[in-house]
């Protein structure tokens, strides 16, 4: 039995309290001032090996990536987990080159301008083309005086239109290239050599809620693949999903430390992550009101 979740966790958190006794005076605790922020995929194992990983999305592709490590973690086949690690580190590093594909781009102010100059010029060519098309070389010999009427008539709304627009575009490319990625995952481990590979290995139950990304079509259709079988809360009982506990518990014990940096964050919190995962005390309960 496996409890699957994601959680984020920010230093600087606005809802965050300390509770003291009263009569007592409150203890000073020391903040970095920088904002800094995690967002963890966790699966929790009170009878098998439990696994976390710090991802920069919560996508399909990143919940399909997922389930693999989670199958990977609980294989008996040496051959099989290698295998299995080699096609998601092929997957990661595709993933990693879209992400940095597009964080590489900088929308500047005089390239949006060049961007709006462009298709400018292109609809005056397609105006012209119905009067022939005798009269188009007429914009290259006027092209400074063209350019500088429509340089001097761009407005600061139509650039920030424009700048909207065009990440607008570049999101959906990626958000289009993470989902054709993780189609050809769950295509790839949906052969009948993966598929027998899988059958071997005992089923593992996994219990989570309904976030949009447990519920996809993908995450399904993979999770069959991996022999694996997905045991869906009901909603708005997602306290009942014992590595939520897990969170609050890992939160708390964070939320009075001073966390100098990133990485520091991520290494404290998978500290607490393996201390308290070490028993099954964490889903205790479960087991006793819904298996038991």
């Amino acid at each position: 039995m496996v409890f699957l979740d994601q959680t984020g966790f920010q230093n600087r958190c606005n809802s965050g309290k300390q509770w003291f006794k009263p009569k007592l005076t409150k203890n000073n605790i020391i903040r970095n001032p920088d904002r800094l922020t995690i967002n963890a995929f966790g699966s929790y194992s009170p009878n098998g090996n439990s696994i976390l990983q710090f991802r920069q999305t919560s996508k399909t592709l990143d919940m399909l990536t997922f389930l693999c490590e989670t199958r990977k973690v609980n294989l008996n086949n040496k051959n099989t987990y290698r295998e299995l690690q080699l096609l998601i580190n092929k997957y990661y590093y595709s993933q990693n080159k879209i992400v940095t594909q597009y964080e590489q781009f900088k929308y500047y102010k005089k390239d949006i301008i060049k961007e709006i100059m462009k298709n400018k010029m292109e609809n005056i060519r397609k105006k012209l083309l119905p009067f022939g098309k005798e009269y188009l070389p007429l914009i290259d010999d006027y092209y400074t005086i063209i350019h500088d009427f429509i340089i001097s008539h761009i407005s600061d709304k139509e650039i920030t239109d424009a700048r909207i627009l065009k990440k607008a575009y570049d999101k959906n490319d990626r958000t289009q290239g993470e989902k054709t990625l993780a189609k050809t995952l769950e295509k790839e481990l949906s052969s009948e050599y993966w598929v027998k590979k899988f059958k071997n290995q005992k089923e593992i139950i996994l219990i989570l809620d309904n976030a949009t990304i447990h519920r996809a079509v993908l995450t399904k259709k993979l999770s069959k693949h991996l022999n694996i079988r997905l045991i869906h809360l009901p909603k708005y009982a997602s306290d009942l999903n014992s590595i939520e506990r897990l969170w609050y518990t890992i939160k708390r014990e964070l939320s009075i430390e001073y966390i100098e940096d990133i990485n520091y964050l991520k290494r404290k919190f998978e500290v607490y992550f393996n201390k308290h995962t070490q028993t099954d005390s964490l889903a205790k309960k479960f087991i006793s009101e819904f298996i038991i």
